[in-house]
């Protein structure tokens, strides 16, 4: 009898340590997830000398310029009495809404997307088994106050895979239009309970960060190269 309850003991001890709300929060899906993503980045110095002597080493920006902000919404459309990342035969299936704006191009995007769960035992190089959704759907470019030359080129495809383990996480999306490419992907790694190093592309820029998790919630710091200048920058992510 100890036996039988010392290894269901065991066993529920390995179920509470392979679940994460703090990783599922951030990087995962739920019922109902809402998430909202501000960042504001510095000046851009200049990782080359100045031309003349005694000129200041930025690029002066208005403040919408230095923002991105992204609002994202899924809904669970299946599985209405109980929600199970990584099952096995009737996966989540979601509809998902996505708005996003840079302001270092000016540029928009609005996505409608069909996003699913990952089944279990799903696993990716370098990640293992891991957690999360997928998605894919059709997304439409604009510029506030900009009229598109051939407006056509503003309708493309998004392809998004958010996935995480207990140590690491992927955010990764791809937007495709007939004349351009716009990638997003990003590489989180835990060195601590609540602190994880980031690495990879925004917006097709290169940058590196530390992140802190706060509940359901993670705030960040980042470094980035933008048209061959550096940037600091902090973004807030609150999922809810």
């Amino acid at each position: 009898m100890k036996s039988i309850l010392f290894i269901a003991l065991s066993a529920c001890t390995v179920l509470q340590a392979q679940f994460n709300p703090k990783m599922r929060n951030n990087f995962g899906a739920n019922h109902a997830t809402f998430r909202v993503n501000a960042g504001y980045y510095s000046n851009a110095y200049s990782s080359t000398p100045s031309i003349k002597e005694g000129q200041a080493a930025y690029v002066p920006q208005g403040m919408l310029s230095s923002m991105r902000l992204n609002v994202e919404s899924m809904v669970m459309v299946n599985n209405r009495y109980g929600f199970s990342e990584s099952v096995s035969r009737n996966p989540a299936k979601f509809i998902l809404g996505r708005a996003a704006y840079d302001g270092f191009t000016n540029t928009g995007l609005v996505t409608l997307a069909f996003a699913k769960s990952t089944k279990c035992r799903t696993t990716l190089p370098l990640f293992g088994q891991i957690k999360g959704f997928w998605s894919i759907g059709a997304t439409m470019r604009f510029k506030p106050h900009e009229e598109a030359a051939k407006p056509y080129e503003n309708y493309g495809a998004r392809l998004g895979m958010n996935c995480y383990t207990k140590t690491s996480a992927l955010q990764a999306e791809t937007y495709v239009f007939s004349n351009s490419t716009i990638i997003n992907v990003l590489v989180y790694k835990k060195i601590a309970e609540n602190f994880m190093i980031s690495g990879g592309v925004e917006n097709n820029l290169p940058k590196a960060g530390l992140s802190a998790l706060i509940g359901s919630s993670r705030l960040s710091v980042f470094g980035q190269m933008h048209k061959k200048d550096v940037q600091a920058g902090v973004n807030l992510t609150i999922n809810l």
